[in-house]
């Protein structure tokens, strides 16, 4: 029983599913949670990079220390910095939450036993995508929200748009293509193979 219990793939199936939907509940508080904070536009925390800013930083009163990120919090952003600060901490919570659902969709189609299907290839292609493109806009979205929040506070930075690249996102974006094209490779087998038998 045990044994058969341990070779049968079906469950992890399930655990796949479930912990897709979880991810999802999880990414929608989290989203919920980034609005209640950001909508009043009033001490919105942002993070920022001090590295082109001049600071110091004392510890105890007398050891020197250099802080390479901090956190301020920024009131009455106008309308553009405003919307990039928002969609710079909603992005994190919006991948996860596309990818979660991609993985549900999959663990959804194992467990009846559908793998070569076109919602199947769908869903492993958004998932891919959805990480390639936020490997560039997190990054980025995050270093201009940094930039906009100094600049309220009358600190110049020099660089109002900041383009980045999330190295570990692109990679497992990429993967995940590969796992796609995989897929899309095995739906034209099982639809070229269909009445042989």
């Amino acid at each position: 029983m045990v044994q058969r219990w341990l070779s049968n793939p079906r469950p992890d199936f399930v655990v796949l599913a479930l912990a897709g939907g979880l991810t999802v509940v999880a990414g929608i508080v989290a989203i919920v949670r980034d609005l209640v904070r950001i909508l009043p536009n009033r001490d919105v925390p942002v993070t920022v990079d001090l590295a082109d800013v001049p600071h110091e930083l004392l510890v105890n009163g007398a050891v020197g220390a250099e802080a390479t990120e901090a956190v301020v919090r920024v009131s009455g952003l106008g309308p553009a910095p405003f919307g990039v600060v928002l969609a710079a901490a909603l992005l994190p919570a919006i991948t996860l939450l596309v990818v979660a659902a991609c993985f549900t969709v999959l663990g959804g189609s194992f467990f009846r036993g559908e793998f070569f299907t076109r919602a199947n290839l769908v869903a492993i292609n958004t998932a891919a995508a959805t990480l390639v493109l936020a490997s560039v806009l997190t990054p980025s979205l995050a270093g201009t929200a940094s930039s906009s929040a100094l600049e309220s506070l009358d600190a110049v930075t020099g660089q109002s748009v900041v383009l980045g690249l999330d190295m570990s996102l692109f990679l497992a974006g990429f993967l995940l293509a590969a796992v796609g094209y995989a897929f899309q490779r095995g739906a034209s087998l099982k639809h070229d193979t269909e009445g042989l038998v």
